[in-house]
């Protein structure tokens, strides 16, 4: 064995992504987009903030909140992962260890609460992070968390907890990432598209085709695995954790994640255990 390397799901050597932010009522209009191109996609879901039962919003209004009937309604999908995004979306700098705590804390507990399974990923409230933040995530069973800074590339994160997005919905350079993205052909290490923003941001800025454009153009490809942010990260972890003889002929998959691999040219499904 010469070569190794990670493979998505049918031996696929990309994957998207798409993280939106605050439980808006627009991202009703996401999900049918995500629906109509085939894109999977995670939530970040502030419960503190749901909008009162019957909440009916002026028309120009763009900051629109959904009430938890309405998550319920929107979130429960299979194309969506619900996650985390601070019970009440609180400025972390200004809070103690044990603040932090209870409003993470706070937060998972009533998204598992609604939606009836674990949550365990998460986006910080205004991008923010430290150390101590991370901390604190981690004691709360949280396993990864993404951030505000784009790295305008395709790679996978060194620390889960400080997950960097490629870009925002309205980088300048979206569609030219994508062109390379899509152009870009993986002999070695798999590569990662991952889009954030918030979809207030489209009603407030008239430009819903930039994403609908997006996906036209990302969408339907074969060597492509389209993904939420926690089903990545399992599939990364399901690969990372495979228990390798010191010859490379024996590989075993402890999780229940089935798993492919690419050894010198050829692709495996290790699905409990291949000897080569």
């Amino acid at each position: 064995m010469n070569k190794r390397f990670m493979r998505f799901p049918g031996g696929k050597t990309k994957t998207i992504t798409l993280s939106y932010d605050d439980a808006m009522e627009e991202d009703k209009k996401l999900i049918a987009l995500m629906e109509k191109y085939g894109m999977k996609g995670t939530f970040n879901l502030i419960p503190g903030w749901f909008a009162k039962e019957g909440t009916v919003y002026p028309k120009e209004e763009t900051y629109r909140l959904v009430s938890e009937t309405l998550a319920k309604e929107i979130y429960n999908h299979p194309l969506v992962e619900v996650a985390n995004h601070g019970n009440c979306h609180k400025y972390m700098p200004t809070l103690s260890q044990a603040e932090m705590a209870d409003d993470m804390i706070s937060c998972r507990k009533k998204l598992e609460a609604v939606f009836e399974k674990n949550i365990s990923g998460m986006a910080y409230p205004y991008g923010w992070y430290s150390k101590e933040c991370k901390d604190v995530l981690a004691m709360c069973g949280i396993v990864y968390s993404r951030t505000v800074s784009s790295t305008h590339d395709f790679g996978f994160p060194e620390d889960w907890l400080e997950w960097h997005p490629t870009c925002h919905h309205d980088d300048e350079k979206l569609m030219l990432l994508a062109e390379e993205f899509i152009g870009r052909e993986v002999k070695e290490s798999s590569q990662m598209f991952y889009v954030w923003g918030h979809t207030f941001e489209f009603e407030r800025n008239h430009n819903w085709q930039v994403i609908e454009d997006f996906m036209k153009k990302v969408s339907g490809k074969e060597d492509t695995w389209y993904a939420t942010n926690i089903e990545i990260y399992q599939y990364v972890k399901a690969y990372e954790n495979l228990e390798i003889s010191l010859d490379g002929r024996r590989i075993i998959n402890f999780s229940r994640i089935p798993v492919w691999v690419e050894i010198d040219g050829t692709v495996y499904e290790v699905k409990e255990e291949i000897i080569l």
